[in-house]
């Protein structure tokens, strides 16, 4: 399913071009060589500063919403004579009371619109348009000119925002960036549209909702990138927003998160102690601060880390009852909750938690018999009443391999661009490949960055399934 937001311009994340080279915020680089990373899905341009949209614009589809835009009465002192064949009031917004309609052989004149940038995005969600507010004369016989209302000060008007505007602070990357360090200041380069968009992300992650959120990462094959994309994917949503995000090992047998994750204290709890102590934590009295024995704080990237069970002799499954008193304790005290799954879809908690997502993310390598396990789960949530869960779920492309094939790459893109609302790509990382516990840190810069373009696209699907209680 593709997107049809009308007011979200992007439903991809432009690919990431392999084989190209990226400037790196501590190179100065040469000014005349500069370009834009090519995984952002932007084009070289001038040093001139250009407002971004708030998503890279998607190579395979484009929704543009037109409203109608504001005519202004005319002032009846002064009229204008309309033409002999234009009937009277024909065109007007409102008509006025005593305009006739308009004959069949002369039909009006369509209203006239105009085009919304993606830089509208902001706006366009909280539903600002540019007309001012007016009103409507008392005697609705008398065609008098709509006056602009003023608006009455608010005491928050004095005082200064504390959300500045992504264009207010200069450059930090490149040789922009480099300048405005080296002259402490007093030079500030404007920031290119890449760097802008990166910051429009994380605030766009910042966005508060009316209740805790769940994204649950689904892929029925193993190898798919399930695991490094939770944990990426939390790394994001905890370094931009400052915490209060859990990643979830739910799989039914032995997970990989304890050995993907960062475990500087040596902890050696799982889910199952937090299971037999889990009474405790529904009492109403119970702390956040109690939860730290049973999770893994990750530090620099803000989030905690809930693991499987990993005893070679456990042979007991979390099941659906489990599941759910787990889920109901961590959405006390956590606001957004990432779960890794395991890779049997009949499994009552596998169920459960699909159950409970409000979206749902769905990694892949590129090889098709990955990509066609990604495609294949969307049908099972189709064919089991999930259809709105796929219409919103987000395609993780992750490159395993530093020099994937282009022809399978370009199949990929092309078929869950179509069947997904979004598709981000996350570039190579050595760090990733070797298996072992993922820093946020430690990933190279270019990394770091698409997972925080795919955390602003997955807060964008969770703000679509948010519906507050009124």
């Amino acid at each position: 399913m593709s997107n049809t937001d009308p007011h979200h311009d992007a439903t991809q994340i432009a690919p990431w071009q392999y084989g190209e080279q990226t400037e790196t915020p501590d190179d100065p680089g040469d000014p005349a060589e500069e370009t834009t990373p090519s995984w952002l899905g932007y084009q070289p341009e001038p040093a001139d500063h250009a407002p971004p949209p708030a998503y890279p614009q998607s190579p395979l589809a484009h929704v543009e919403y037109a409203p109608p835009q504001y005519v202004e009465p005319q002032d009846e002192r002064a009229p204008e004579q309309p033409a002999a064949d234009v009937p009277v009031g024909a065109g007007l917004v409102p008509p006025r009371s005593d305009a006739t309609p308009p004959s069949p052989e002369q039909a009006p004149a369509p209203a006239q619109t105009t085009g919304w940038s993606a830089t509208d995005y902001s706006s366009a969600q909280r539903g600002y348009t540019d007309a001012p507010e007016r009103y409507r004369p008392a005697d609705p016989g008398r065609a008098e000119p709509s006056q602009p209302a003023d608006p009455v000060p608010r005491p928050e008007d004095l005082l200064i925002p504390d959300r500045p505007a992504i264009t207010e602070a200069p450059a930090q990357w490149g040789w922009r960036g480099h300048v405005n360090r080296l002259s402490a200041g007093a030079i500030k380069p404007t920031p290119k549209a890449a760097e802008l968009a990166d910051r429009q992300a994380v605030q766009d992650i910042q966005r508060g909702f009316s209740r805790p959120m769940t994204v649950v990462v689904i892929q029925p094959k193993g190898g798919a990138g399930k695991t490094p994309t939770a944990i990426g994917l939390a790394s994001a949503l905890g370094a931009s927003r400052g915490g209060y995000v859990v990643a979830w090992d739910d799989n039914e047998t032995r997970g990989t998160l304890a050995v993907r994750v960062a475990n500087r204290d040596s902890q050696r709890t799982t889910v199952w102690d937090l299971l037999g102590e889990l009474s405790s934590f529904e009492r109403a009295d119970a702390r956040v601060g109690d939860l730290g024995y049973y999770v893994r704080s990750q530090g620099e990237a803000y989030f905690d880390a809930l693991v499987s069970d990993d005893h070679p002799a456990h042979m007991a499954q979390i099941g659906e009852d489990e599941f759910h008193r787990i889920h109901a304790v961590l959405q006390r005290f956590y606001r957004l909750i990432v779960i890794d799954t395991g890779n049997n879809v009949r499994s009552p908690n596998w169920q459960a938690a699909v159950n409970a997502a409000d979206v749902v993310v769905i990694p892949s390598t590129y090889q098709r018999d990955v990509g066609y396990s990604g495609s294949w789960v969307l049908d099972h949530l189709i064919q089991t009443g999930r259809a709105e869960l796929a219409e919103h779920s987000v395609t993780v492309l992750t490159a395993a391999d530093p020099d994937p094939d282009r022809k399978v790459r370009k199949e990929l893109l092309r078929h869950f661009g179509v069947r997904t609302q979004n598709v981000v790509e996350i570039p190579h990382d050595p760090h990733i490949a070797t298996g072992g516990p993922m820093h946020w840190n430690r990933l190279n810069v270019e990394t770091r960055r698409a997972w925080v373009q795919l955390g602003a696209v997955v807060v964008h699907a969770l703000a679509q399934r948010d519906q507050p209680k009124r």
